[in-house]
């Protein structure tokens, strides 16, 4: 459910399976992301049902929120001592690409994209003691 409790489950969630994933590197950028979509989520549509999906693809991690709302999400600029409406600029500055889509049955879904960190080169392994 689209409640304040949703945020840190999911942040948690997330880590785990981040670390699962051998992520350790994206984890904070990537739980300050989960956190401000799951945020707006239930700003948009409180107490109603939210979904939410990490997906590696090869060179990117895929973080996907969708609410129930019809509303498009808006980025703002935010102003100096706002102290709300700065969500979708922070995930701007943090990922390759943001944007959402609406779904078939109503709602929409806000995604995130981050670069995934670039494999050891063969030339440049550790060694690790």
């Amino acid at each position: 459910l689209a409640t304040p409790s949703a945020i840190g489950l999911l942040r948690d969630l997330a880590e785990v399976q981040l670390n699962k994933w051998g992520l350790a590197e994206l984890v904070d950028d990537a739980l300050l992301i989960v956190s401000e979509l799951v945020t707006n989520a239930c700003a948009a549509a409180p107490r109603t049902l939210i979904g939410f999906r990490m997906m590696v693809w090869p060179t990117l991690l895929v973080i996907e929120v969708y609410d129930s709302s019809g509303e498009p999400a808006v980025l703002q600029e935010p102003e100096t001592l706002a102290e709300s409406g700065r969500g979708l600029w922070i995930v701007s500055h943090l990922a390759r690409h943001w944007g959402q889509r609406p779904e078939a049955g109503g709602g929409k879904t806000v995604y995130a994209l981050l670069g995934l960190p670039a494999p050891p080169s063969a030339g440049n392994t550790r060694l690790g003691f």
